[in-house]
Order: structure tokens, then C-alpha cells, then sequence
């Protein structure tokens, strides 16, 4: 995947921990990676809550079909 240079301000404190790693870029793309999988499993999850009750509502109306079925 291609490189590309980005500049970000950030708290002296944590500029300080990432100048003592030898590899800054290996650490800010993990940590970048680790939040953004954070993010779309928020979202994932938000996603289904608002279809939780419609999942219900349509499982409910199957339910007497369902029984009928043998296994």
C-alpha cells in the first residue's frame, strides 16, 4: 500500500513517548487502525439496535410458520 506524509498536532506529552520509538509511524498506524475498527464497530453496533425491533416485529410474524417446519 502506498505511503503518503501527514502532519498532526498532538499533546507534548504523547509527541514525547513517540519520539522514544524507533518506528513513530508503525505506532501511529496501529493506533490509527485500533480507533478506526473501534469506530465501525460503534456504528455496526447502533446500526443494529435501530433494527433490533423490526428483527422482532418480523420474527414474531414468522414464529407460526417456523413451528410448523420440522427439523
Amino acid at each position: 500500500m502506498p505511503k503518503k506524509r501527514i502532519t498532526v498536532t498532538i499533546d507534548s506529552d504523547l509527541a514525547d513517548y513517540l519520539r522514544e520509538n524507533p518506528n513513530t509511524s508503525a505506532v501511529v498506524c496501529e493506533a490509527v487502525r485500533d480507533y478506526r475498527a473501534r469506530q465501525l464497530e460503534k456504528e455496526l453496533e447502533a446500526a443494529y439496535s435501530e433494527d433490533s425491533a423490526d428483527s422482532a416485529e418480523l420474527a414474531a410474524e414468522w414464529e407460526p410458520a417456523d413451528a410448523k417446519v420440522e427439523e
